[in-house]
């Protein structure tokens, strides 16, 4: 559906070369709702800007639907650019046109009828929620409603693909879950690929299904979202991971660990391990005690994921059966040294 081979983006500068991106290779399967996550300056909005060439590769190819975009004649490439949309941080609403009128623009400049414009728009207003609202002017909108009118209009050309530049970052955290509901309600609706970035990894976490984390213009990490919150392999990724799945003891259990000899376990849960009752079995079952040092349970995907950090004391050969047992029972664990 989107696939970058070695990618790279140079920018001038006076007499400086800044290069934005470097080797980028990815790929974005149909139906995906991917996420590309990382901090300012990262690279993720040239990445995306470069789906639909408002950004030009200086090397390599990015495909889309199959077709090279940089070698298509203008007329094909209109053609091609049709079939993306685009939502936006700050929605990008004309503030002179009525709602009806900034979701009817795309299908204007495409020459559609009268007819077809007004039936789609009452569509698409339906759709997100604001029929009541057509007549009304942008200021007159909440932010939510803005954006809710912003991804209309990039659905009004029936586009398979969907790009979204931080669209949920102007928002209050009700109205975003209400963005982000509504996003997995037009990828499973219309079957619509969605490419998205962000630097918060709790959007990640609600909507996405694949996730690439960036880091200086490059993709360090990618992978399932599952794979980045359990394995997170980079310290870029993990420190995105414990925004939403907190982990940090405090200081004055850190140095009580540092200055004995500890055992001390990390664990993650997924799905129906989360509500088995580990500690109690392997407790009972071995000659050992565990005090539970933190936890905490989320969601992925509507999946309960869930991480602990446990302290075991007894003897060495008990704490190595029950370290065995837990593995046996698909439950990533790890044994944790200098903790921070």
């Amino acid at each position: 559906m989107i696939e970058f081979k070695d990618v790279q983006k140079v920018y001038q500068s006076g007499q400086q070369n800044i290069e934005a991106l470097s080797n980028i290779n990815l790929t974005i399967e149909k139906g995906d709702i991917f996420g590309v996550v990382g901090y300012s300056g990262a690279g993720k909005s040239t990445l995306l800007r470069l789906v639909n060439l408002l950004e030009r590769p200086t090397a390599g190819e990015v495909k889309v639907n199959g077709k090279i975009l940089t070698s298509l004649s203008k007329a094909n490439l209109r053609k091609e650019k049709k079939d993306i949309g685009m939502i936006f941080q700050h929605f990008h609403l004309l503030q002179s046109k009525t709602v009806f009128d900034n979701v009817a623009l795309p299908l204007l400049l495409n020459g559609s009828s009268k007819r077809k414009i007004k039936e789609r728009v009452d569509e698409l207003l339906s759709f997100v929620g604001l029929e009541s609202k057509a007549n009304n002017y942008p200021e007159q909108l909440s932010g939510g409603q803005k954006q809710r009118v912003g991804i209309a209009r990039a659905l009004a050309t029936n586009p398979s693909i969907l790009l979204c530049d931080e669209a949920t970052s102007a928002l209050d955290p009700d109205t975003t879950s209400a963005i982000l509901d509504l996003l997995k309600k037009i990828n499973q609706a219309y079957d619509i690929t969605i490419l998205l970035i962000t630097h918060e990894m709790s959007v990640i976490r609600d909507i996405c299904t694949k996730v690439a984390v960036m880091e200086n213009g490059q993709i360090v990490e990618k992978g399932s979202v599952y794979e980045i919150f359990s394995h997170p392999k980079t310290e870029i990724a993990r420190r995105f991971v414990r925004t939403v799945i907190h982990e940090h003891l405090p200081n004055s259990i850190i140095e009580e660990l540092k200055n004995g000899q500890k055992t001390v376990w990390k664990m993650n849960f997924i799905g129906h391990s989360s509500s088995k009752p580990l500690l109690s079995t392997i407790a009972k079952k071995y000659d050992i005690d565990v005090n539970v040092l933190s936890a905490n349970i989320s969601e992925i995907q509507d999946t309960p994921f869930g991480n602990m950090i446990v302290e075991v004391t007894g003897e060495q050969t008990e704490i190595e059966k029950a370290f065995s047992y837990i593995q046996q029972e698909k439950i990533n664990v790890q044994e944790v040294a200098g903790l921070d």
